[in-house]
This record gives structure tokens, sequence and C-alpha cells, in this order.
């Protein structure tokens, strides 16, 4: 068991910042292996990127924790009763009992196996907000602390991690305990004058004034750090692609990918797949980009469509100068099942549909339409397009993967530009 363990752990490190965020991912909810054992390593390697790994692996981890929280949410207490052990549930309900959804920081921070209270908190309903305030507290408490010791002491940090780490984590959840403890024995013999009421309503008040005072601009600000945040994201996936493909020569991640499509493929799914990718050609993207802009004409939005048409086309040139530059030559004819010419990354069909996907939703949005499910669709429906070229073995899986990451990285700094510039004369 040992051996197959480490034999995951030495995946998951293969593919850098990919395999970190998917391990703290999946250990929220249900893997057993925690991702310190990839973070510390990948730290100790570029100690100038060890805030970012902690980043990464917290926001990750927590996200984990949510996906775990909403399984306990959905399928009550028998599927704790599956997982772990009846005294490990009972443990828990006693924590919650009397910590709170608190409890959650120190299961985050200490050794304690942080998903079986996530899930365990949706399980007992605990207040959804609170539990991922702890869960950020808690998780982000251990690995800042963990990039933070190494990118201050560098190598010899291992050694102090390897055998102190667990027993400061134990320390700093013990006085944590006592602390709360003494709050609340001090508020209970009146001893602490504390209103949070008034406190609570002081912020709220300000907090609202605030909304009132800015409200023409808040929803420009809500595009200004999202487009921020996932377009960091993006663009460090999308270098950590290019790194392992064109400099470290690390195809191990697209090989696994092909010979599992291989293992699946049959005359329904390809039917199936064949039909999808077209709706990525050149020409329905052209057909598709003409009937959106003549719709959004009719409904008076002449800017908005020239913005569509502009960016569509621009992207499309931009695919063809990715190609160029990094100049991949696609899979084996061996794998193909459909034609294809030129070079593989980053996938245009993934890039360009995406796109086309993502300013159609935010036009949607603007204009206040209702329908969600069409809205989500049209995502789905572009991240299918790019999936369809992986299986129809004209792309390698890091081409698509790169082609979504450059999209997103496009469209959201273009949406940006034109709600900030654009759109600032009335059409």
């Amino acid at each position: 068991m040992q051996q197959i363990l480490q034999h995951l752990v030495n995946i998951f490190q293969s593919y850098g910042i990919l395999g970190l965020i998917v391990l703290a991912f999946a250990e929220s909810s249900f893997f057993p292996i925690p991702p310190d054992v990839v973070l510390i390593p990948m730290c100790i390697m570029d100690k100038n990127m060890s805030l970012i790994y902690a980043l990464s692996t917290t926001l990750s981890s927590v996200a984990g924790g949510v996906f775990g929280y909403y399984i306990g949410k959905r399928f009550g207490k028998p599927i704790l009763k599956k997982l772990f052990k009846e005294d490990k549930i009972d443990k828990v309900g006693y924590y919650f009992d009397k910590y709170g959804g608190w409890s959650i920081v120190i299961a985050g921070f200490t050794p304690i196996p942080y998903k079986i209270f996530t899930i365990a908190a949706g399980v007992f309903n605990v207040n959804f907000i609170t539990f991922v305030t702890a869960s950020l507290i808690g998780r982000g408490m251990r690995f800042f602390l963990e990039g933070i010791l190494i990118f201050y002491m560098g190598d010899s940090a291992k050694y102090f991690i390897t055998n102190y780490f667990e027993y400061i984590t134990i320390g700093v959840a013990l006085l944590l305990i006592v602390f709360y403890g003494l709050f609340r024995y001090l508020k209970k013999k009146n001893l602490l004058k504390l209103n949070f009421a008034v406190y609570k309503n002081k912020i709220y008040s300000k907090l609202n004034y605030f909304h009132k005072k800015y409200r023409i601009v808040d929803q420009t600000a809500f595009y200004v750090y999202t487009s921020i945040v996932l377009s960091f994201f993006s663009l460090f996936v999308f270098l950590e692609l290019t790194e392992d493909n064109f400099i470290h020569k690390d195809y191990s991640l697209d090989i696994y990918i092909i010979q599992l499509v291989l293992s699946i493929r049959n005359n329904v799914l390809t039917k199936i797949f064949k039909g999808i990718t077209v709706l990525g050609n050149y020409e329905w993207i052209i057909a598709f980009t003409v009937l959106v802009m003549t719709l959004m004409i009719r409904n008076n939005r002449k800017k908005f469509s020239a913005f569509f048409g502009l960016n569509i086309t621009l992207v499309w040139l931009f695919n063809e100068l990715l190609k160029v530059l990094f100049k991949r030559p696609r899979p084996d004819l061996i794998y193909r099942l459909v034609d294809a010419r030129g070079y593989s990354y980053p996938s245009g069909h993934a890039m360009i549909s995406l796109t086309f996907a993502l300013i159609l939703v935010y036009y949607l949005n603007e204009r206040d339409f209702k329908y969600n499910s069409i809205k989500f669709a049209v995502i789905i429906l572009a991240l299918i397009i790019g999936i369809s070229r992986i299986y129809l073995g004209v792309h390698y899986f890091t081409d698509v993967l790169a082609g979504w990451s450059v999209a997103i990285i496009y469209s959201t700094t273009s949406i940006l530009i034109y709600k900030n510039v654009l759109s600032k004369e009335r059409e």
C-alpha cells in the first residue's frame, strides 16, 4: 500500500502546480494523501514561488472542502458511516457541538483529517459562510506557514518541517482552544463587555453606505477583479504547459491521455464527437458569428456587434500566430480520426470556441438574459468542442488546455477593456 501511495505522490509531483492543485482539491473531500508531500518539495525546488504554491494549495484545498461540504449536505450521515469509523464521526460531532463551525480551523491547521470535517460540516448543517471562512483560515495558516518557512530558511526548512511542524500546529491549536475557552468563560461571567450586535450593525451600515455611494461602479469593479483573477490563473497554467512542453520536453501527461482515449474509443462516441467538432470549424464559426452579430444589431447593440465580430477575428489571428511561434506538430496520423492541417499548439477549436462562448455569455448577462441554463450550455458546448479534438486524435490534451487558458486570458481582458473604455459612450 505504501508503494502505491508513493507512486501516486510521484505522479502528482511530475505535473507541477497542476498536480498540486488537483491533489489539494481531492484531499479535502475523498483522497488520503495530504498536499504537503507535494507542496514542500516544490517550494524547496523554487523557494521564490513558495507563497504562490501556498496560495494555490490553500484555494484548491478550500474548493475541495466546499465539494466535500456539498457531498455531506446531499447524502447525509450515511456517507460519513461509509467513509469513516463511528468513533471518529462521534468525535467530530462533539467538536461541532462544543466549538461550532470554528472547529474546522483546528482541523484545517493540524494533522487531523480535514476531509472528515468538510463532509461532516455538510451533514451537521454548519453555516456555509462560517465553514468557508474557517477553512480559509485553517488551511491558509498551515500551507502559508510551510511556504514562509521554506521561503526564508531554504533547504534547512525541510528538516525543521519534517521533525517539528506537526508539534507546532498542535501547539498553536491548543493555544487557540485555550483562548476560545477563556473567551467563553469571561463572556459567561459577564466579565467581557463586548456588544457584537452593535459592532455588526455599525459595520453593516458602513458597508451599506459604501455600496450606495459607489453603486455605479461596483459592477465594473466586479469585472475588474474577476478578470484579474481569471487571467492570472490562466496565464500561470499556460506558462506552465508551455514550459513543460517546450523547455522540459515533458509529454507524460499527453501520452497518458492518448492511451486513455484509445481505451474508450467506440463507434457511438466517434460519431458524436465528429458531429460536435464540426461546430468549431472555421465555416461554422463564421456563420455563428454573423448570426450573433445580426441579432445584436437588431437589438440596437451595433457597438457590441462590432466588438464581438472584431474579437472573434482577432482571437483567430492570435491563435495562428501562437501556432507559428511554437510550431508543435500534431499527433501521429495513426491516432487521427479526422483530417487536420497546420500546427497543434494551442488548439484553435478550443481557443476560438471558448472565446466565442465567454463573450456571448457576457453579452447575455448585460442584457439580463434570465435563462442561465442556456448560458451554461453555451460554455459546456465550447468545452466539449475542445474535448472532441483530443478524442479524434488531432490535438494533444495540453494543446486544448492551453487553448482554453488563452481564451480566458483574451476574453476577460477584452471584456474588461470594453467595460471600462468602449461602453462609456452610450449606443
